[in-house]
């Protein structure tokens, strides 16, 4: 490069945008007049996006013989072209240049210009130049990032010279005089700024004659066709690959589902809770096929209230409505987080806030599980900071619509009242599940099942007892039984029944250790 001042940092970076938009303009002009319309619908990209692709590559090629990049070339190389196809945006140190990167644009680089190409069919049905003109530009681009460099740069200079001869033979006749080659690189090397040099390149001596142009065309549509049949084949390759891994991954994805959904029908009784369950699941399939083929969908909200008494199956379910979600991508993790009020009101002005932001940053990606929702409204007490707490949750619903599902739960009057304490909240929520008590016989099956898990059976006698028992309650008490609550506090006492009981043996035998006898009730 020439001794004079070439510019300031920032006069090279608006050079090296000012060929960018040249470049940008050519690949307008091909498109515009029909000449791209044949490659595009092979490589299935626009001129732009191919001509992105092909500066980084070439840039980052030209880095890599330069080698160690400045930070002002690292933002020339990140924020010279409209679009990131080789993702060097948002990288830093050596993140830059992975060998990935450097083996893909050497790739691309040793590939014919197509974009040249093109622009050579252009020249030879109008008055332009614009394949010269392109090429010179791009070494423009190339002289720009060199500039920007305070080292020497011969090993530029030698990657520049090399480019120039791989290329050339995609302009004009493909041959330079050996003295017009060497004047024009002498004049790129030494130039000032980053000018044309387009007048190095043309002149008679160096058109062709109308027969070697013929024949010149006629290798030339050969050689597009074998690339044009090559990359269709490529295409067709990669598509078939991307086909067989989305349906793999679409079977893998329902057998998951189909696994979580036997789960939900394995529960003991909630008929009804599963059957609005499968008929969601339903609609959202349905509802995934029509967005696929581009058909109009009504919006969906994926908010629930659950509603019912105590130890009624809500938190079992919506834990697994939150793995559903994720299986149907409505949710990213498929997390639940369970609160309720002691954890999001405060006692003074401003910590509510604090706290239910917390605490619906943990579910983002899940559902968020309040149980007794209604606690947060408390119309009788004066100074309570419930209300903060509802209008914070339903504006972080609004914000993370796209990522977060919020379940309510309570009983059944209650939550219809905490629902029309805010305008915010009976908009949201339009799914009502309803948690029907457990029958006796329920009750007794779902002993069974936790005995079970727990490689423990329980003698008839036994049952008939806690029958007995549940038989005798009256609506107060089986309120206040809890359902398969209580169930599980009955079976954790005759454990403890039983623990009492066999200690007194001599040597109990495995039978006597792993059986419930009424004696535990």
């Amino acid at each position: 490069m020439g001794s004079g001042a070439v510019g300031s940092e920032q006069e090279i970076l608006s050079m090296g945008k000012q060929n960018y938009q040249r470049l940008v303009k050519i690949c307008r002009d091909i498109e515009k007049d029909g000449y791209w319309s044949q490659a595009g619908s092979v490589m299935k990209q626009s001129a732009q996006q191919v001509l992105d692709l092909y500066i980084q590559s070439v840039l980052v090629e030209l880095a890599v013989h330069l080698g160690e990049v400045s930070e002002v070339q690292r933002e020339y190389l990140q924020k010279l072209t409209q679009t990131d196809p080789l993702a060097l945006q948002g990288t830093h140190g050596a993140e830059l240049f992975d060998a990935e990167t450097i083996r893909y644009a050497r790739r691309y680089t040793a590939m014919p210009p197509i974009l040249i190409q093109v622009c050579g069919v252009y020249d030879r049905h109008g008055e332009t130049q614009y394949a010269a003109v392109f090429m010179d530009t791009v070494i423009n681009e190339m002289l720009c990032l060199m500039w920007l460099s305070n080292r020497k740069t011969a090993q530029g200079q030698a990657y520049v010279r090399d480019y120039f001869e791989r290329t050339i033979m995609f302009i004009g006749n493909g041959v330079l005089d050996p003295a017009v080659e060497e004047r024009y690189l002498f004049h790129k090397f030494n130039a000032e700024t980053a000018s044309s040099g387009i007048r190095w390149l043309s002149g008679e001596q160096h058109r062709k004659t109308a027969p070697d142009r013929a024949k010149e065309e006629k290798q030339e549509k050969k050689r597009l066709e074998e690339e044009q049949k090559a990359a269709r084949k490529e295409f067709q390759k990669v598509k078939k690959r991307l086909q067989d891994r989305e349906k793999a991954e679409k079977e893998e994805r329902e057998k998951r589902i189909a696994a979580l959904l036997e789960e939900l029908n394995s529960l003991v009784g909630l008929e009804a809770v599963k059957e609005e369950i499968q008929s969601l699941v339903n609609l959202i399939k349905v509802r995934e096929m029509r967005e696929k083929l581009h058909l109009p969908s009504m919006d969906m909200s994926y908010h629930m209230v659950f509603t019912g008494n105590p130890g009624t199956g809500k938190t079992t379910v919506a834990r697994l409505v939150a793995k559903i979600y994720r299986e149907l991508g409505i949710l990213s993790g498929g997390q639940l987080v369970e609160t309720d009020r002691s954890r999001l009101v405060a006692g003074y002005v401003g910590q509510t806030a604090i706290n239910v932001r917390e605490i619906v940053e943990q579910a983002l990606g899940g559902v968020l599980f309040i149980d007794e929702a209604y606690a947060l409204i408390s119309p009788d007490a004066s100074n309570d900071y419930g209300s903060e707490a509802v209008d914070t949750l339903v504006k972080m619903m609004e914000d993370h619509r796209d990522d977060l599902v919020v379940i309510v739960a309570g009983y059944t009057e209650e939550m219809k009242y905490f629902l029309r304490s805010n305008t915010g909240l009976i908009s949201r929520f339009n799914k009502f599940i309803s948690f029907e008590d457990y029958s006796r016989q329920q009750l007794l099956d779902i002993l069974n099942v936790m005995a079970g898990k727990t490689g423990m059976s329980v003698e008839d006698a036994a049952v008939k007892k806690l029958d007995l028992r549940l038989a005798a309650m009256d609506a107060q008490e089986r309120k206040d039984f809890g359902n398969a609550r209580g169930v599980r506090n009955i079976f954790e006492k005759m454990i403890v029944n039983q623990a009492n009981r066999i200690v007194t043996l001599d040597s109990p035998t495995a039978q006597q250790l792993m059986t419930l006898t009424a004696e535990d009730v």
